[in-house]
């Protein structure tokens, strides 16, 4: 093998062919080895801009344009292919939820009308609707058959013989038909309940909801009619047991009465004589009192009073003229006196006279005291006589005391036994009232009338649904397909803080390439993709790989290499890897090293994917020996081992390093110092070295080899990987200290999007 070869720079590189975010000018910031990487701008957040949304959307804007369409056919055919229903509607109102009229619900234990709350009242009516039984009656009505059986239906018999179900009785399947034909609505707050009924013919709607009306108000009627007939005839048992206990209770007070010795004024009047008798003496003893105290009071105002001033109706009416006459002889007297002398006829005469009329004065007075003395002390015996009767009486009432409290006891219990008695025979009699009206509380509104239109389907909805589900529908594909977060074609790394070095577009969109083993089910002698690069003429992929390599080595600093004993600058390091697996690390690595090799470089490729190695077979060349052979050797007489595992290929230039037999051992290997001497005597023979690793996010292979190399390439592959892998894979390795020359973007298909002017130029360029 040569030695001291140098691999220039490639100064005669077209400035064209580097991309446009290489060729940019790079900020000095962090240096990681030999190349100097801009400073990485902070990470920003993973979510898309509603500009951005909306651009992913009208790119697929064809895709739910025709997912819209299809909706809106398959909605309308939905809508012809469904067979017409027609529905007609009946209104019921309710009346009264809390009414006792006629003793509808009467409560048999209570015998009172329960208050039932208008919610439950409605649910129970709409349950009665419902009803296995109105169901059954409507459908004999109606004649209504079981629903045809769809084709489907041989599913649910064949589970229902699996999990040894009975079959639907004939009965069942009528009332599965009618409860999928009925629709029963209460009207909030009121007491209307709309009935609907759905049928295959308008006239047939109409005569279900009718049919569900009348057998609902039947119905309602008999179970009504049950209850009334329920309730007289309780009724009539409790009303002659009340009167049997109420004849058993009078005779139990009479006797009671009798043996007590209680007798009573009179066969209506319930008073005992005693009673009677003690009320007697009460008014005669109070009468006596007042009758006393009068007499009293006139015989002493009479006692001390002057027969001038007696009381009035004491005396007689002559006194009272007496007392007259006495006062006018008394001023003639006195106005002789004043003419004549004491001693003077007149005079004499006229106090004659005066005296006479005193003394007759005196005397019928003292006759009127002397008479209301004698009335006085009557009415007080009277009084002290009444008296002795009543405490006697009082005597007597007082031992008849607990008689007379049993008896009214009696008597109460007979009192309130015949109110009883008397309420329950006024409710037989309304009971029986109500038997023989035979009301309801359910009256009809609007009867059913057969129905103008289909109440289904309705071929707007129909439409508008479908319209909305393909839209949705498409919509959904479109970002499913789309996936913002994805990379999908150059410059989606903005943003990220890793440079973009080149994009290798998809291998279906090169005419030299259809033929590729990869496109192909059968054998073809088109070289493997993995070697697109190895051409003649001009090629999409070569050409891409060569655009791609100039990026690489722009991002090159000559002027820290080391240098060869000869004087010439060492070689490089390049680990190519990916951030998961299938991302085309292999091809895109081969390619480069075949594109360096144009230019008469040296170039060592080693297959570091030791477990699953891929190069040897792209080269044609035996893997049973190479990396973990010289690894385990422990890196002695590298220029023996390397001249010994190193293989050349059929690519002047190119030599490959194959990975060797793998093994559980391979970790191990790793982390062994041959690793280190093998690269940095790598980099004295052989103008670059390129080294295939595992992908980062299931091994560390990547991660140690990259911590001795010059740079890491990380191939992405395009609607693959998204960027948050990106980020987290730079992350990773800018905390290992390891650096990083940027991306390729693997398998772009530049036939969407921004790329489509470019795959019309690349079209006409080759033909």
């Amino acid at each position: 093998m040569q030695k001291g070869l140098q691999l220039p720079l490639m100064e005669s590189a077209p400035r064209a062919m580097v991309p446009r975010s290489v060729a940019q000018p790079l900020v000095p910031s962090q240096v990681y080895g030999p190349y100097s990487l801009a400073a990485p701008a902070p990470a920003p957040e993973d979510t898309i801009s509603l500009t951005d949304l909306l651009g992913h959307i009208w790119r697929q804007k064809w895709l739910i344009s025709a997912a819209a369409a299809v909706g809106l056919l398959a909605g309308i055919g939905a809508a012809l292919l469904v067979p017409q229903v027609y529905r007609a509607q009946t209104t019921l109102q309710l009346e009264g939820f809390n009414s006792d009229v006629f003793y509808w619900g009467l409560s048999p234990m209570s015998g009172q009308a329960p208050t039932v709350p208008p919610e439950r009242y409605l649910q129970n009516q709409i349950a009665l609707l419902r009803s296995d039984k109105l169901a059954l009656r409507v459908a004999d009505r109606l004649q209504l058959a079981p629903s045809p059986a769809p084709k489907w239906a041989f599913l649910f018999e064949s589970w229902r013989q699996l999990t040894k179900q009975k079959p639907l009785s004939p009965e069942q399947e009528k009332i599965m038909t009618f409860r999928l034909l009925l629709d029963v609505q209460p009207n909030q707050n009121s007491e209307v309940l709309q009935v609907f009924f759905s049928a295959s013919t308008p006239d047939m709607a109409a005569r279900g909801a009718n049919a569900v009306a009348t057998e609902f108000i039947e119905l309602n009627r008999e179970q009504r009619d049950a209850q009334v007939e329920t309730t007289t005839q309780w009724l009539g048992k409790q009303t002659g047991g009340l009167k049997a206990k109420l004849a058993a209770a009078s005779e139990a007070m009479q006797a009671y009465a009798s043996s007590s010795g209680l007798v009573f004024s009179g066969p209506e009047d319930q008073t005992t004589l005693a009673k009677e008798r003690m009320r007697s003496l009460e008014a005669s003893f109070v009468a006596a009192q007042a009758d006393r105290a009068a007499k009293q009071a006139r015989y002493e105002a009479a006692l001390s009073a002057t027969p001038e001033v007696m009381p009035e109706g004491v005396l007689q009416g002559s006194y009272r003229q007496s007392v007259t006459d006495l006062q006018n002889l008394r001023r003639q007297l006195a106005d002789l006196k004043t003419i004549f002398t004491p001693a003077h006829q007149k005079v004499r005469s006229l106090e004659a006279q005066i005296a006479a009329l005193e003394t007759g004065l005196r005397t019928e007075r003292n006759e009127a005291v002397g008479r209301l003395r004698t009335e006085y002390l009557a009415a007080a015996g009277l009084e002290t006589r009444l008296a002795q009767a009543h405490a006697e009486q009082l005597r007597t009432m007082q031992s008849q005391a607990a008689v007379s409290a049993r008896y009214n006891l009696l008597k109460r219990e007979v009192e309130t036994m015949q109110q009883v008695y008397d309420a329950m025979l006024q409710k037989e009699k309304e009971a029986g009232m109500a038997a023989a009206l035979r009301a309801t509380n359910v009256r009809v509104i609007d009867a059913a009338q057969p129905p103008a239109s289909p109440y289904s389907p309705k071929v707007p909805l129909y439409a508008t649904l479908g319209l909305a589900l393909g839209s949705f529908g498409g919509l959904f594909l479109a970002v499913l397909r789309e996936r913002p977060n994805i990379l999908r074609q150059p410059g989606d790394t903005a943003g990220l803080p890793v440079p973009e070095l080149g994009a290798i577009p998809s291998a279906r969109l090169d005419p030299a390439q259809r033929g590729s083993r990869r496109w192909t089910l059968g054998l073809s002698t088109a070289r493997p993709l993995e070697l697109a690069a190895w051409s003649d003429g001009t090629s999409l992929l070569r050409e891409s790989f060569r655009s791609t390599l100039t990026s690489i080595l722009f991002r090159a600093d000559a002027g820290s290499r080391k240098l060869r004993p000869d004087g010439v600058a060492e070689g490089q390091t390049l680990v190519f890897t990916s951030a998961e697996p299938v991302e085309g690390k292999t091809t895109v690595a081969a390619n480069l090293a075949i594109a360096l090799t144009d230019a008469g470089r040296k170039v060592l490729l080693i297959d570091a994917d030791m477990r699953r190695p891929r190069l040897h077979a792209i080269f044609d060349l035996i893997n049973d020996k190479g990396l973990t052979d010289l690894l385990a050797g422990g890196g002695n007489d590298l220029d023996a081992a390397l001249d010994d595992l190193v293989r050349p290929t059929q690519i002047p230039n190119l030599w490959l390093l194959p990975s060797g037999q793998g093994g559980a051992s391979v970790s191990r290997l790793l982390y062994s110092p041959a690793l280190e001497h093998l690269l940095t005597h790598a980099k004295t023979r052989f103008d670059l070295v390129l080294v295939d690793s595992p992908p980062v996010s299931l091994y560390a292979d990547a991660r140690m080899f990259g911590k001795l190399s010059d740079g890491v390439v990380l191939v992405v592959r395009a609607n693959k990987t998204s960027r948050e892998t990106v980020r987290a894979v730079f992350e990773r390795l800018m905390d290992d200290g390891i650096p990083i020359l940027g991306t390729v973007l693997n398998d772009w298909s530049f036939e969407t999007g921004s790329g489509k002017s470019y795959a019309a130029y690349y079209r006409y360029r080759h033909h």
